[in-house]
């Protein structure tokens, strides 16, 4: 698991104050890039193979709004990794009350630069992603 930290800004919050669903969708993918870079998982990698990562699904269950100075911990983890998917988890809560924002899952599959389809996930993808899903924060 991964924790990142953010602080909410002004440039994240809507006409009413608080933090748009979009901005959550943004902090919710820089929390991946960090959960990625703890293992210094780079995309090059991926292209010199041919491939890329795909978000193919993301499930977000709003639970609480957030506001301007809030400190967000969003915690991530690989959930599950198939044969063709790899699912992430994903939860965000309040540092400060400790209350839930959102949780989230998000399910990336392995995109064929050549052809543009997914693939199967083979060993060495999937070794990655172990080691992903046993690193800590």
């Amino acid at each position: 698991m991964s924790v990142t930290e953010i602080k909410v800004k002004g440039y994240h919050l809507d006409l009413f104050g608080r933090v748009t669903n979009q901005r959550f969708l943004d902090l919710l993918e820089d929390a991946r890039w960090s959960y990625m870079d703890t293992i210094g998982l780079s995309f090059d990698e991926f292209a010199k193979k041919g491939v890329f990562l795909a978000v193919v699904n993301i499930n977000v269950n709003f639970r609480a709004p957030s506001i301007l100075g809030d400190t967000l911990v969003i915690e991530t983890s690989v959930d599950r990794i198939g044969n063709r998917s790899i699912t992430v988890k994903q939860r965000m809560y309040n540092k400060k009350t400790e209350q839930i924002v959102l949780d989230a899952e998000v399910v990336y599959v392995i995109v064929d630069l050549a052809t543009g389809k997914s693939i199967p996930i083979d060993n060495g993808m999937r070794q990655i992603w172990l080691e992903l899903s046993n690193k800590k924060n």
